[in-house]
């Protein structure tokens, strides 16, 4: 509705302008309000691109057209004009619509096909890790190298269900059918559950929580630890072996505030805009980690969800920090 009131108005005010211009040529309007018509092809459906060229069709006719003022139109040619304008903007409202159908249809396919390059490689890996793993086991082992290949083998396996998680994630944020549960939880509790689910991780790394326990925020806690879980991932990903990662956690006045610093290489300027696409990779994530490029937008849609937001920024001292606000009523800890 509002880009047809939107469309409209132009047009009314495209008229207003050709009309206030002394003898101005039916043609030269026929050929602007065909523009007009064509710009809203280009941003709406086909029923508002047509119902627009109905419009600019009638103006061209009552302003325009002898005699101006009526719908009456004296010069049969001119009716022969009017609806070779209207015909004409129609069939360039379909055309236009089209083509920006196929340019969408072009973009899923390419989303598509990055997603299954993507999972090939990342489902394969743990596969074949996990299947050697196990024709280990078969031989003749040590208690110890029976425990190694069973705790490689587990952390697989944790990897792929991270995997199938995401893309669940994903399907749900699409379909637009996460389902929000508010619960009063502290930013300790949130940490905390996002922590378990990435904690083989996080191994070589030193973690630094500062978490609020004081007060208690009534949000979704799984989509909350969800989102933070994606967060420390990231970290986790970027950062260097023996470095440190710091979450900070309160509860304020407005909700959840939850941030991620680490000390990696920081975030070009010119790619903090698109990290949270999906299926963005940046220039030196080739080099430094793999990945689907889906955890950052999974972010997004889980805090989008329940009206929260997420964005990135490079901190002076160097490394990359991560905020994310969870909306919510607060209160304080009650102490039973």
């Amino acid at each position: 509705m509002a880009v047809l009131l939107g469309s409209l108005a132009v047009v009314a005010a495209t008229t207003a302008l050709l009309y206030a211009i002394p003898n101005v040529n039916p043609t030269t309007v026929a050929l602007t309000l065909l523009l007009v018509v064509l710009g809203a092809a280009t941003i709406a459906r086909l029923r508002v691109a047509i119902v627009v060229a109905i419009v600019a069709t009638l103006a061209l006719n009552y302003f325009f057209l002898p005699p101006v003022g009526t719908f009456t139109i004296a010069d049969p040619q001119n009716w022969i004009a009017l609806f070779a304008f209207l015909i004409v903007a129609v069939i360039a409202s379909q055309l236009s619509t089209a083509a920006k159908d196929r340019a969408l249809a072009r973009q899923k396919a390419e989303l598509a096909s990055t997603l299954l390059a993507s999972l090939s490689h990342d489902v394969r890996t743990p596969l074949t890790a996990i299947r050697v793993a196990v024709e280990n086991l078969t031989g003749s082992l040590s208690p110890e190298e029976r425990h190694a290949q069973v705790a490689a083998a587990t952390s697989e396996i944790q990897r792929l269900t991270r995997l199938f998680d995401d893309i669940l994630d994903m399907a749900r944020i699409d379909a637009a059918a996460l389902d929000i549960d508010r619960q009063w939880v502290g930013a300790a509790d949130i940490v905390d559950a996002a922590l378990v689910s990435v904690q083989p991780i996080f191994d070589g790394h030193a973690l630094h929580v500062n978490a609020d326990g004081e007060t208690e925020a009534e949000i979704d806690p799984r989509l909350a630890s969800g989102a933070l879980s994606h967060l420390l991932e990231n970290a986790a990903q970027y950062s260097p072996r023996h470095s440190s990662i710091v979450v900070s956690a309160s509860v304020e006045a407005d909700g959840l505030h939850v941030s991620v610093t680490d000390e990696g290489p920081g975030l070009p300027a010119d790619e903090i805009e698109y990290v949270f696409d999906r299926f963005y990779r940046g220039r030196t994530s080739h080099q430094r980690a793999s990945g689907t490029g889906m955890g950052l937008a999974i972010a997004r849609g889980l805090l989008a969800a329940v009206g929260g937001r997420v964005w990135a920024e490079n901190v002076p001292e160097g490394g990359a920090r991560f905020s994310m606000v969870v909306p919510g009523r607060v209160r304080g800890v009650t102490v039973s």
